[in-house]
């Protein structure tokens, strides 16, 4: 039979929370373009599994983001229902998203899937985050995250990088 200790349940919490705001900030690193803040949270070998590109190293996973997420005026990654599973130094997280992208010039290659002006040079994701983390001397570290979007709104021409 296993016990529970009050110092186990407080560290479970502690555990859960450091987790709950390791995932806040990736989102807050990324609206803010701030590589070295997202680099934190990361472990150097970390993985990513990222609809259409797998990405090894955290090196990797933050060019991706900066080449991903620079080409926007704006982004806000909204981040909720957090469910979280903690085994000693292991823990899994399923948390979803709603991201926005803004392109103030209206579009990306053209020729978007909007039906309204409303939406022009906007597009919003809807997904997925489930990730593999693990605890380290600086604290908790995602090892592997895979990103699932699962719905989109909006002018997805947005999406496309613009051509220099």
């Amino acid at each position: 039979m296993t016990t529970t200790t009050a110092s186990d349940s407080v560290r479970e919490l502690l555990d859960r929370a450091a987790i709950t705001e390791l995932i806040y900030t990736v989102a807050r690193a990324m609206d803010a373009r701030d590589w070295d803040l997202l680099a934190t949270c990361y472990a150097p070998d970390a993985v990513g599994d990222y609809m259409n590109a797998n990405v090894d190293g955290r090196e990797a996973i933050i060019a991706g983001a900066k080449a991903f997420l620079e080409p926007f005026d704006a982004t806000q990654h909204l981040v909720g229902n957090i469910q979280i599973t903690v085994e000693a130094n292991t823990a899994t997280t399923h948390a979803t998203f709603i991201a926005q992208h803004v392109r103030e010039d209206g579009s990306g290659s053209g020729g978007g899937s909007s039906s309204s002006s409303s939406s022009s040079g906007q597009y919003i994701l809807g997904g997925n985050y489930d990730d593999v983390l693990h605890r380290t001397d600086e604290g908790w570290k995602i090892t592997k995250r895979q990103i699932r979007g699962i719905w989109g709104n909006g002018d997805d021409s947005v999406l496309t990088p613009p051509v220099s």
